[in-house]
């Protein structure tokens, strides 16, 4: 539990500088108290499995959620995440869906193979 109270308040230390960069009027940030849990939170948006990377040692899935060692194969959905970032993954998942199908239909269709080259 510890190193997931790290990565958040590194993460909330990020966005506070982004944000504090773009000038606005009011902002508000929040870090999670020492003491939380999700237990009693029920829709946990779980993530992992088939990570995603540039290199096949250390991944599932290239960039364009395709397998590595299964050029016909692409994974779609969360589990390519390497952690969650704490947030409802939806957003991140559909934008992946995007740039996946456009490398299908633009370059694999095309000329079936691997798409990234380690």
């Amino acid at each position: 539990m510890t190193d997931d109270h790290a990565m958040s308040r590194f993460l909330v230390a990020k966005l506070e500088g982004i944000i504090k960069a773009m000038a606005p009027t009011h902002y508000n940030t929040h870090q999670r108290p020492k003491n939380f849990t999700i237990v009693p939170y029920q829709s946990t948006h779980n993530t992992g499995g088939t990570m995603m990377g540039s290199d096949p040692r250390s991944s599932v899935v290239n960039r364009y959620q395709q397998a590595w060692d299964a050029h016909n194969l692409f994974v779609m959905g969360a589990s390519t995440f390497p952690q969650q970032h704490g947030y409802n993954p939806t957003g991140t998942v559909g934008a992946l869906a995007y740039w996946s199908a456009h490398a299908i239909t633009s370059q694999y269709l095309m000329k079936p193979g691997g798409l990234v080259h380690a």
